[in-house]
C-alpha cells in the first residue's frame, strides 16, 4: 500500500472542560494526604463538566479545534467515530449530536464505539479499515467520556483518579504517523472490576461506577506485556526500536509498574496525566498531542497500548512517515 492510499493521523486537538478540581480540594474531601495523590497517583488537578454542559459539546468543540487547526473543511469529512461510554442519551448514539454541533456535512458516515481505555486503539484500526476500504479521503476519530457524572463523589478510590475530556483525530492520506497492525482482545469475565450497574436493559439495581483497582491493575501486568509482545511480533519489530511508549494514563503507580515490568526506561514513557487525571479514551490522544505531535521532529515509532473496560485491550505502532527523528 503506497503513501497516496495508506490513512494515517494527520493531528489531533483536544477540548477539556473548564471547571477545575485540583488534588488539594479532593484531599481535604476525603481527609487524605494530597502527596499521595499527586506522587503515586501522578495527578495534580482534573477537569470536569460543568452541570450545563454536555459531553456532546465538549466532543464538538474538539471536532471544532481540529478541523481548524488542519484547515480542513467541514464538508471534507466522510467519517466521523465516537467512542464514548457516557453518551449524552442512550440513543440517539453521540455522533449523530456531535455531526450535528459541530457542523459536519450530513453526508457522512456516523458510529458510536462502546469502549473505554482500550477504545482509542481499537478506533483507530476500525477507523482506517473503514476507510480504505471506501475509499474515504478525511476521517475524524473522537474519543470524549464524562466520568464525573456516573462516579459517586464520595468514593474515595474513583473521584481522585478521573477527569472529563474529547480529543478528535484527523485521519486523512497526507499524515505525520501511519499506523501499523493492530493486536486486539477482551476477557469479558473479568467485567465486574470496571462495571456502571443499572445503566442499561438487565434487570439489576443501579449505581455509580464500580471499580475493583486490584483487579484491573493485576490484569494489566499479567495481560499487556504479553499483548505487546505480540503486537512488536506482528509489525516485525523489537522492543528495543520503539522510540516512546504511549500507555493508558490510568495513574502514575500504574504506568510506571508495566514499564518496570516491560523492561522499558522510563524516560521513554510518555506521561500526561498530572493536570487532567484519567481520561478513559482520550489519555492516549491527549498524550500524543500534549507530549508527541507539537516537537520539531517527530519521533520515529511510538508504541500506543490501551487497556480497560471489558476488560480489554489494544496495541499498535506508530510509525513517522516524514521528517526525522529525535527519540525521547
Amino acid at each position: 500500500m503506497n503513501d497516496e492510499t495508506r490513512v494515517g493521523i494527520a493531528d489531533i486537538a483536544t477540548a477539556l472542560p473548564s471547571n477545575t478540581v485540583s488534588s488539594s480540594q479532593l484531599a481535604q474531601t476525603f481527609g487524605f494526604d494530597e502527596a499521595f495523590i499527586v506522587q503515586k497517583l501522578g495527578i495534580r488537578s482534573r477537569r470536569i463538566l460543568s452541570e450545563d454542559e454536555n459531553l456532546s459539546d465538549l466532543a464538538s468543540q474538539a471536532v471544532k479545534n481540529v478541523l481548524r487547526k488542519t484547515q480542513v473543511s467541514p464538508e471534507a469529512v466522510e467519517l466521523l467515530l465516537v467512542v464514548t461510554q457516557t453518551a449524552d442519551y442512550a440513543l440517539p448514539p453521540l455522533s449523530s449530536i456531535v455531526q450535528d454541533k459541530s457542523g459536519l456535512h450530513p453526508n457522512l458516515l456516523t458510529l458510536d464505539l462502546n469502549l473505554g481505555c482500550s477504545g482509542y486503539v481499537t478506533a483507530l484500526s476500525v477507523a482506517t479499515s473503514i476507510m480504505q476500504t471506501q475509499g474515504f479521503h478525511s476521517g475524524i476519530v473522537v474519543t470524549a467520556d464524562a466520568y464525573s457524572r456516573i462516579v459517586d463523589k464520595t468514593d474515595r478510590n474513583t473521584s481522585p483518579l478521573f477527569g472529563d475530556a474529547a480529543t478528535a483525530t484527523l485521519l486523512s492520506h497526507s499524515c505525520a504517523y501511519d499506523i501499523g497492525a493492530t493486536t486486539h482482545g477482551t476477557d469479558g469475565s473479568l467485567r465486574e472490576a470496571l462495571i456502571l450497574h443499572g445503566s442499561g436493559t438487565a434487570r439489576e439495581e443501579g449505581g455509580p461506577l464500580s471499580m475493583d483497582g486490584r483487579a484491573i491493575f493485576n490484569f494489566v501486568l499479567k495481560i499487556i506485556p504479553g499483548d505487546i509482545s505480540r503486537c512488536l511480533d506482528l509489525n516485525k519489530i523489537g522492543l528495543d526500536d520503539i522510540d516512546a511508549f504511549v500507555f493508558h494514563q490510568a495513574n502514575l503507580f500504574m504506568v510506571r509498574s508495566l514499564a518496570d515490568r516491560l523492561g522499558v526506561p522510563r524516560d521513554k514513557v510518555i506521561l500526561s496525566l498530572a493536570d487532567v487525571g484519567n481520561t478513559t479514551s482520550s489519555s492516549i490522544p491527549i498524550a500524543l498531542e500534549s507530549q508527541v505531535l507539537n516537537r520539531e521532529h517527530l519521533p520515529s515509532r511510538l508504541l500506543l497500548s490501551g487497556f480497560g473496560v471489558g476488560l480489554s485491550w489494544a496495541s499498535t505502532v506508530l510509525t513517522v512517515r516524514t521528517g526525522e527523528s529525535d527519540g525521547v
